[in-house]
């Protein structure tokens, strides 16, 4: 085998792999003399390493083994591929004058085995059939690489040029194909959603405060009493709504590349839908189970993690070549986070992943096979998971922490001396199922404020029927109880507030005053 014979050999190799077989160039040396290939057609997947060099002597090949053993491992960890086996096949015009056959594998007709391997095949002009033919069946090829025999070819150093160019166009093609996945569509979709979202948080922020409870119900947070009323509209309104200005920096931060990378890679039509799925399967899901005030685009943007994921299901070794690993530890590192932190609703997280996920399914990946089937079942999946959820909810019994909003509101009420509309907030969360002595305290404040103390008298009771040891609830009925003249009750309640918290001034005087008027 002559030298540009031996780079004939080394290019119709490439090109066969490469442009008949669909293998993958990792790398290719600029010297022309090495090339790396990835096996992905199908797993397990393998590492081909393929050079041209002379040797004279065994002692280069074992130096050429030991320097791509070495190669090998970079290349694996490039790859992903930690666990593949690499074939070495050393293209040369003539083997070793010494012993060398030790330092070599002979070429398998099955499969090699095993993980990790590494193996070194020598290939010369002579064993071009008996390596080449179990190599072929070992590898899976569709046909046997052609190797023309050189005596009919006029111009040997052409074909090396037009297999080059061959293999480089075949190449340059796949590259601009896997771009192109990445590159459907344009994030405008996506920038309109960040609009409407800083937008809305604006309006929140002038009519009140984006932390106030009161502002955010009104403008369409996620609050399960009032969607039980029949406003099934905050499923959606609530995905426009954030909680102070650190809840909307994040999520449109996310939002921006997480909401763009799909859009680019699904189009703008099918990324309307997976959000708008996403987010009403997040609200749903955080309807379901949790009963507090909710609310943020975060449902909708773990949709678009669960489209990452759909994506790389349906192009693994693209997905984990590219951004999969980043994807995959950012929503453990989210999803964790929810489940340590309470104030996060990872029901809605997780409820907006796996709807997003399913969603994508449904309209599938842009220029892919159009798979009826699969995609009724997704649809099938996803309407059956968002009415069993919604059922769910609506039938539940409810713990009463959904109402604790209603108590809320009616603090921030009273503390604005309000106390019609703290009375009718309190009374709500009473009625939702609320049995906390502070909203019985409160409430009987309401009454006693207006000076209707008989009917701030049983809420009085109430509270101190829930803690038994509510020593402000003692001296608030002990004050009922004194300006409505029943002075031996009163000086019994005081004197239990006293001994609660014998340290309080105002507590004192009030004993004090009624002894004066009961000295007995």
């Amino acid at each position: 085998m002559s030298l540009l014979t031996q780079q004939l050999r080394f290019w119709e190799l490439l090109y066969h792999l490469v442009n008949k077989e669909g293998m993958r160039v990792v790398h290719l040396s600029k010297s022309d003399r090495e090339a790396w290939l990835e096996d992905d057609r199908k797993e397990p997947y393998q590492i081909i390493r393929i050079c041209r060099k002379d040797l004279d002597w065994s002692r280069e090949l074992r130096s050429d083994i030991k320097e791509t053993e070495q190669k090998a491992k970079q290349v694996r960890k490039k790859l992903g591929l930690r666990q593949a086996n690499v074939i070495s096949l050393i293209v040369s015009t003539y083997p070793p004058v010494d012993s060398w056959e030790e330092l070599t594998d002979r070429p398998l007709p099955l499969t090699a085995g095993g993980k990790q391997q590494m193996r070194t095949i020598l290939l010369t002009e002579d064993t071009l059939q008996t390596v080449m033919f179990p190599l072929a069946t070992e590898w899976k090829l569709k046909e046997m690489p052609d190797f023309l025999p050189p005596g009919m070819i006029e111009e040997e150093d052409e074909m090396v040029r037009m297999l080059r160019r061959q293999v480089k166009k075949a190449e340059d093609k796949r590259i601009e194909d896997e771009r192109s996945l990445f590159l459907y569509g344009k994030p405008v979709f996506t920038f309109l959603l960040l609009a409407a979202i800083l937008g809305m948080f604006a309006l929140v922020e002038r009519e009140g405060s984006s932390t106030d409870i009161r502002t955010l119900i009104k403008f369409g947070a996620k609050f399960n009493p009032l969607i039980h009323d029949g406003e099934w509209w905050r499923f959606f309104s609530a995905m426009f709504l954030h909680i102070g200005f650190l809840h909307l920096f994040m999520n449109s931060l996310a939002l921006f590349y997480l909401g763009g990378a799909v859009e680019r890679i699904f189009g703008t039509g099918r990324f309307i839908i997976i959000y708008a799925v996403a987010g009403l399967s997040g609200s749903v899901a955080s309807f379901a189970f949790n009963e507090q005030v909710s609310a943020g685009a975060s449902g909708a943007i773990f949709g678009c993690f669960g489209a990452l994921l759909y994506f790389g299901l349906k192009h693994k070794r693209l997905f984990f070549r590219t951004m999969g690993m980043n994807v995959i530890v950012i929503l453990i590192i989210n999803l964790s986070l929810g489940f340590l932190v309470p104030m996060i609703d990872n029901g809605a997280h997780i409820g907006g992943l796996v709807g997003g996920f399913f969603a994508s399914a449904i309209v599938n990946l842009p220029r892919s096979s159009f798979n009826t089937g699969r995609r009724l079942a997704a649809l099938g999946i996803t309407v059956i998971g968002i009415f069993a959820l919604m059922v769910y909810g609506y039938t539940k019994p409810s713990d009463g922490s959904g109402s604790l909003a209603y108590a809320q509101i009616g603090q921030e009420y009273f503390q604005e001396e309000e106390y019609d509309e703290a009375r009718r907030y309190l009374t709500l969360a009473v009625e939702g199922g609320v049995q906390m002595k502070e909203v019985y305290f409160l409430l009987g404040n309401t009454y006693a404020m207006e000076d209707q103390l008989d009917e701030a008298e049983p809420y009085f009771k109430k509270a101190i029927e829930l803690d038994q040891d509510f020593a402000p609830a003692h001296y608030n009925l002990a004050l009922v109880y004194y300006q409505t003249g029943k002075i031996e009750v009163a000086k019994d309640s005081v004197e239990r507030a006293v001994s609660l918290d014998p340290d309080n001034s105002q507590f004192r005087e009030l004993q004090e005053e009624i002894e004066r008027r009961n000295p007995s």
